[in-house]
Formats: C-alpha cells, sequence, structure tokens
C-alpha cells in the first residue's frame, strides 16, 4: 500500500492524549494515503488525490446535490456519511477491487478499524452506525453516497484525462454501474461528453 509517509498515529506510541488528538492522529493517515486505484493506472504520485482529497470531494459534492435536486434528503446526514465513509482505511488502507480482497473480509476489517478509531470518542457509537449504514445501503441517504462516491471518481478521472493521464474508461464504467438516479445519471452523461477527445489507439 502505497503512501506518503507512515500513520502519524504510530507518534503517539506509549503517550497518554486526548481521545479527540488521538483521533485526528489517526484519520490524519487519510491525507498521506494515495488513492491506489490511480497508480495502478499510471498517474504519479506527485499528482495522486489522497484519500482525504476524494473524501472532501464527496462531502462537498453531496451537500450541493442534496440542495439542488434532493431536498426530500437530509443534508447532514448525507454529509456526515460522506465524511465518515472512507474512514477505516485509514487503517487498512485502499483495498482495490484488483487487490483480491474478499468483500466480506474487507467489510470486517474496515468495520474494526472504525470502531478502534472513533471507539473512545463521545459518540463515536453514532458515527459507526452511520458508517454501517453507508455499507449497507440502508437509507435513501446512505444509497446517494454510494453514487456521489463513484460520481466523485469520474470527475477526478475527467480532470486527469485533461491532464494528459490517459484514457480513464474504465472508471466511467464503474460509476455507471452504480448510478439510480435519474438526476446523476444525468451529470454523468454530462460529464462523458466533456471528456477530452482521445486520440487514436488509446
Amino acid at each position: 500500500m502505497r503512501t506518503k509517509a507512515t500513520p502519524p498515529v504510530a507518534h503517539l506510541s506509549g503517550k497518554a492524549t486526548l481521545p479527540l488528538i488521538e483521533a485526528y492522529f489517526e484519520f490524519n493517515h487519510l491525507k498521506q494515503l494515495y488513492r491506489q486505484g490511480w497508480l495502478r493506472v499510471g498517474v504519479p504520485p506527485e499528482r495522486c488525490e489522497s484519500v482525504a482529497e476524494h473524501s472532501l470531494g464527496v462531502a462537498l459534492l453531496c451537500l450541493f446535490i442534496a440542495d439542488s435536486w434532493f431536498p426530500e434528503a437530509d443534508a447532514s446526514k448525507l454529509v456526515r456519511i460522506a465524511l465518515l465513509h472512507d474512514l477505516g482505511e485509514a487503517r487498512v488502507g485502499d483495498i482495490t477491487p484488483h487487490d483480491g480482497v474478499n468483500p466480506t473480509q474487507k467489510h470486517a476489517l474496515e468495520r474494526q478499524a472504525v470502531e478502534q478509531i472513533l471507539g473512545r470518542l463521545p459518540r463515536g457509537s453514532e458515527y459507526l452506525a452511520l458508517w454501517e449504514e453507508y455499507e449497507r445501503g440502508a437509507s435513501f441517504e446512505a444509497r446517494l453516497v454510494r453514487q456521489v462516491d463513484r460520481l466523485e471518481m469520474s470527475l477526478q478521472a475527467c480532470v486527469y484525462e485533461y491532464q494528459g493521464m490517459g484514457d480513464l474508461s474504465q472508471f466511467f464504467a464503474s460509476a455507471q454501474k452504480v448510478m439510480e438516479t435519474p438526476q446523476l445519471q444525468s451529470v454523468l452523461t454530462e460529464l462523458q461528453a466533456l471528456r477530452p477527445p482521445r486520440t487514436s489507439g488509446s
């Protein structure tokens, strides 16, 4: 698992501190952790986004999308789920479908990580429940965040294509598979039309 640096929480080994500080040092690793899928297709580390950057993009999109098209959605819940949805990766890394990890095992590892990171916070169990809700797709908001997660990936893919990183069609195809709402499907369609022209052979 390629990262910019070792997990910051390692610096707290043997030190007693506030749960808030400990949680910060834990999730700070999301800033150090590259999105592994981009590295796999040749995006160089100096241009590769971190998991934290992706999570911020998802949270902002959720806020804007709720206000634009889904007044029935709980915007606060959407943003909270978006901020939490990748938290387990701070401990287990950014496991992609190409890593050959069983989805059930991946879920178990990430759930344990989220529980450990948030366990000492006053409302840790509430945050864990939101993370679980996302994983199960147990609410409209959870299912919407899953779609926005892939939409953000597609938007980043489009940016990378404009920056000369090659044909990233596989990421658009991945997003297409989870788009359930006509509104987000229309955004993806519009984005596809905005992609730079592919040269022959690319």
